[in-house]
């Protein structure tokens, strides 16, 4: 199943709004054949696996992190080509949340006489395909929130990064998972001919101009599954205090300013126990400084 999840990260920014898919076939305790799902509208991975097995398929077991779609869209249901092929057991990491799919395609493979095993590994599934769940459950955008501060917490005005290849790679990786980008009017020379080159749709926040649920419903309508939110304390202190954050991504430069703006006004929390805690939090050094994350906890 690791080995399915690795490959499914291969369609990193290339599958949505499909999930990332891989998928592992095995035979007599041998790899006969492994695939994932390269670009929106092509094959699904269990197809790609399977075409590589070919008769080897026969009476092996199939290694997915997702269930197997049942239903005819830009390709025809993985359910059918898997019966077809003689698999005797599915073991799949997670149920999809598609209305479409969510249980079907496991009950299709269990009619089909194949045994099939949910939830080997499935947090490590869920996390990957983090955006997908998210816009599946609720309609609404992944949400990122980038901070960019000194040592003591203060926004720093420049990016301390331009040169340190290594967190440039991170960046890269980020934004292939991202494809919209929420600023406020005051953003960097540096950030805006980034946006540029890259093509990214660009929205700038403005909390009077219309109702930021609807407007996040809006952007899934429109195709936005993940929205990075990289703008100033208003931004920051709207979308914490509203809840509308699933990720953080914080790095510290390593520089004391001493003075400077905080990356959050008031969130209207008064007792430490309502605080608004990190779990799954994981820390990255790089020559520039160092990446805190984790996924926001409210306690209230």
């Amino acid at each position: 199943m690791r080995m399915a999840l690795n490959l499914a990260r291969k369609g990193l920014g290339k599958t949505l709004p499909n999930p990332m898919v891989g998928a592992v076939v095995v035979k007599n305790k041998k790899i006969v054949g492994r695939g994932y799902h390269k670009r929106y509208g092509e094959s699904h991975a269990e197809i790609n696996a399977l075409m590589k097995a070919g008769k080897n398929a026969s009476g092996a077991t199939l290694y997915v992190n997702l269930e197997p779609c049942c239903f005819y869209g830009n390709t025809p249901p993985c359910t059918e080509a898997i019966m077809k092929a003689g698999i005797k057991k599915v073991v799949c990491a997670a149920y999809d949340p598609n209305p479409k799919v969510k249980g079907r395609g496991i009950k299709k493979l269990m009619e089909g006489k194949i045994e099939v095993e949910v939830g080997v590994l499935e947090k490590e599934a869920k996390r990957l395909n983090e955006i997908y769940f998210k816009f599946r459950k609720k309609k609404l955008p992944f949400v990122i929130l980038f901070l960019n501060l000194s040592l003591d917490g203060k926004m720093v005005p420049s990016e301390p990064f331009y040169d340190d290849s290594d967190f440039q790679k991170f960046l890269k990786r980020l934004y292939l998972e991202v494809n919209g980008i929420l600023v406020n009017s005051m953003q960097s020379e540096y950030l805006f001919n980034l946006l540029r080159k890259e093509k990214y749709r660009l929205f700038v926040f403005d909390k009077k101009r219309d109702n930021t649920i609807n407007t996040l419903h809006n952007l899934i309508e429109n195709n936005i599954f993940c929205l990075l939110v990289t703008g100033g304390k208003e931004v920051n202190t709207y979308f914490l205090k509203n809840k509308l954050v699933d990720k953080i991504y914080s790095f510290f430069s390593p520089d004391i300013l001493g003075k400077g703006e905080n990356p959050f006004g008031d969130l209207g929390i008064f007792e430490v126990s309502d605080c608004v805690c990190l779990e799954e939090v994981k820390l990255q050094e790089y020559n520039s400084g160092f990446l805190l994350s984790g996924y926001p906890l409210w306690r209230r």
